[in-house]
């Protein structure tokens, strides 16, 4: 009986908490396909930056309009150094901001970004995540009144005429833990995954998907091509696949990853398949910010530093598993 009574009280635990996040998750707009702003805004190239935010991912879309969008923020730590960045390439507000995943590296920056801008509307991947970082982000969305929109494969977000975000994941069905094995992130696998084309230009930004997240992709026959892919998982070992890298056939690889991380990221296999797909590869710890721009036409990507290619193609080696992130 007092066996029984121990596990009554931990299953209302439990539900009481679930309870609590799902309450707090603000309420779900249908997705869109009108443009995100109407206001008017000097034209020009369409810019990418991948900033540099440590351990994490934090890239800034600026269409010719001038029309802006943030897919991840950082860890926590890189709030302030995300948040001069944007001012310092001009922006007043932003049309969208992207949580890929709720893991802390991606949105750990979020709440300095509300903090310090309007943020028109905000997509994510729906996941319920018992973190005390995500639900911190779901209660700043809510209490600054932020339209919400969960992130569905099919979904096409049109930035400004012949600009737009074509939504490839996360995947349907949910990836489960028993689908990618116990020592993997079913939150990584399950990333927001977003291709972004403007003319003949194409971008694809993967968050932290994995091979499972990539094989769901070429299965349903999604047009991976792009012209420069953001490489998921910070180069981990557990993405990047060969298949996926011939369905994609980028010209540019960028990897967001930090300077002496524990992690081992980029490993050297993921290194070594780009290496011999002749991929040109740049990486935001060895770099710095990394800008891209295109005409629509002909595209070109700028470092802030300079490395060596010996040190472009040198993987790291693991300190720590994987899956110990920030909470």
């Amino acid at each position: 009986m007092q066996l029984w009574g121990r596990q009554f009280f931990g299953i209302f635990l439990l539900a009481f908490f679930t309870f609590g996040l799902l309450s707090c998750r603000p309420k779900i707009e249908e997705g869109h396909d009108k443009p995100l702003s109407d206001e008017p805004a000097p034209g020009g190239n369409l810019r990418i930056y991948a900033l540099d935010v440590g351990q994490g991912d934090g890239l800034l879309v600026i269409s010719p309009q001038g029309k802006t969008v943030l897919i991840d923020a950082g860890p926590t730590e890189a709030g302030d150094e995300v948040v001069a960045a944007l001012r310092n390439h001009g922006v007043k507000q932003l049309d969208l901001a992207v949580a890929t995943h709720p893991h802390a590296d991606h949105i750990g920056g979020m709440k300095k970004v509300f903090d310090s801008f309007r943020v028109r509307k905000f997509l994510d991947s729906g996941q319920t995540y018992g973190s005390a970082t995500y639900e911190k982000l779901l209660r700043e969305i809510q209490e600054n009144k932020t339209p919400y929109i969960k992130a569905v494969r099919g979904q096409s977000i049109e930035l400004e005429p012949g600009v737009k975000f074509d939504v490839y994941g996360p995947p349907d069905p949910l990836f489960k833990e028993s689908d990618i094995g116990a020592d993997r992130s079913v939150q990584n696998a399950n990333s927001v995954v977003l291709r972004l084309s403007y003319g003949s230009f194409a971008m694809l930004f993967t968050g932290d998907a994995e091979f499972e997240t990539e094989d769901r992709m070429m299965k349903a026959g999604a047009n991976l091509q792009a012209n420069v892919l953001k490489i998921g998982h910070h180069g981990s070992r557990h993405a990047t696949s060969g298949k996926f890298l011939t369905a994609v056939a980028p010209q540019f690889a960028i990897i967001s990853v930090g300077a002496n991380n524990d992690y081992g990221h980029p490993a050297q296999l993921t290194m070594d398949r780009l290496k011999k797909a002749n991929i040109k590869t740049l990486r935001t710890d060895l770099s710095g910010e990394i800008e891209i721009f295109s005409d629509g036409k002909a595209f070109d990507a700028r470092p802030s530093r300079k490395a060596t290619l010996a040190q472009t193609w040198a993987g790291r080696q693991p300190v720590r598993n994987e899956l110990t992130v920030n909470p």
